[in-house]
């Protein structure tokens, strides 16, 4: 702790203190907020069950699309270099 001039007196405990209270008040405002917080994440949690079933839905659907078949893009000087590199 740094020396005191003359006339000032420590005031750690003040600020200590202050400290002190400010966590209790802290705590306790969060203890408090807490069942809304559960009771705001449980209807959040009820209004999301439709939304994943129809997502659910979409997706068993797209899966079940037959995919269309690949389309070659290779340029035709590669191909022609491909058939010459095979006769070899």
């Amino acid at each position: 702790m740094a020396p005191l001039l003359p006339g000032q007196v420590d005031r750690s405990w003040l600020a200590r203190g202050l400290k002190f209270l400010g966590g209790i008040g802290l705590a306790i405002g969060l203890i408090s907020v807490m069942p809304y917080l559960l009771l705001f994440s449980l209807l959040i949690a009820l209004l999301l069950i439709p939304v994943l079933r129809r997502l659910r839905s979409e997706l068993n659907q797209t899966i079940n699309i037959t995919p269309t078949p690949l389309t070659d893009i290779t340029p035709w000087h590669q191909k022609l270099i491909k058939k010459i590199n095979g006769w070899r």
